[in-house]
């Protein structure tokens, strides 16, 4: 007998909103922001292109499913996919120079590589810590 239940699909990727990026109250920081935002696009356009074998996303945990996909809110909106390659622990890699010229250190870093894949129309998503699993969004 079918279930009247709809069965869950698999998700496909993870969602992460990168904690940098937001509204910010002063100049210096909004021309902050704006300066890690095009950095960011900058490494995606270059990957995209071939100029650049990978992207390094930081998470506090590494997923339990194993996922292929990797979308980046930033700003509220979806903006970004990548495919996730593997995954290497913070005590391996280290620490990172970020888009925002901090340093990081997490406990785990996505190896994000190509194809790049941009929205086909503006996804809007409230950010949130950590990450999320999803269904692919496009």
């Amino acid at each position: 007998m079918p279930s009247a239940f709809p069965r869950p699909q698999r998700p496909t990727g993870v969602i992460r909103t990168l904690p940098y990026f937001g509204s910010a109250d002063d100049k210096h920081d909004r021309e902050a922001m704006t300066r890690a935002y095009i950095r960011m696009m900058r490494s995606f356009n270059a990957m995209e292109a071939g100029s650049a074998e990978c992207v390094y996303v930081a998470f506090p945990q590494k997923p339990t499913i194993e996922v292929l996909h990797c979308y980046l809110i930033v700003g509220g909106k979806v903006r970004v996919r990548a495919n996730i390659s593997h995954w290497i622990s913070g005590e391996q890699m280290g620490e990172v120079q970020c888009w925002d010229n901090s340093t990081r250190n997490a406990k785990w870093w996505a190896v994000l590589t190509a194809p790049v894949s941009w929205p086909p129309e503006h996804i809007l998503r409230r950010g949130f810590q950590g990450f999320r699993y999803t269904e692919e969004l496009w």
